[in-house]
């Protein structure tokens, strides 16, 4: 594991995010302040408290020491779910970065992840539901949580490791078109 390469989110847009939510939750809390039906009061509250929970969520993900992913010898590591994945190279068919929406997303494909019948039978199923039936395991790294520079430094170096480790993966960059 002399090569790991470990990615954690940018603190900055965690905190940025956190901040927002915060924001939002004492906006819609502050209807209680106001001369209007005690149910609305009740559901702002309501409502505040989920923006509160969001934020509470979103700081505990920038405050952990955990990296959300791992790339070294063994594959790519992903800590976002659970139980942990780790995807060898071997088994990876595709490295992908497109645009998604607002942001740009870096999509792995692979196949053949799960060792144990209990573990596969979940992973199966919830692949078939999400994937369109295929059964491969996908991982995405969505650019939300990046700034621009770490997560084309991201994907440099899955491309450098990928091609390193098993050269027959196919590795595509697409960019955004400018308008």
């Amino acid at each position: 594991m002399k090569d790991a390469y470990e990615v954690y989110p940018s603190r900055l847009r965690i905190y940025m995010t956190t901040i927002v939510f915060i924001l939002f939750g004492l906006a819609i809390c502050g209807v209680v302040f106001t001369a209007t039906w005690l149910i609305m009061k009740i559901v702002a509250v309501g409502f505040g408290l989920l923006f509160f929970y969001a934020a509470f969520e979103t700081a505990k993900k920038g405050l952990s020491k955990r990296p959300d992913y791992i790339f070294d010898d063994r594959g790519i590591t992903d800590n976002t779910q659970e139980p942990t994945v780790v995807v060898p190279w071997s088994d990876i068919l595709k490295i992908e970065m497109t645009p998604n929406n607002a942001v740009m997303q870096i999509g792995i494909l692979a196949r053949k992840t799960v060792v144990s019948q209990d573990e596969k039978s979940v992973v199966l199923a919830r692949n078939l539901v999400s994937n369109g039936n295929m059964a491969f395991y996908s991982i995405m790294i969505d650019g939300f949580k990046f700034r621009q520079k770490q997560f084309l430094n991201i994907f440099e170096e899955l491309q450098r490791q990928g091609v390193q480790h098993n050269p027959s993966i196919l590795v595509n960059k697409v960019l955004e078109k400018k308008r």
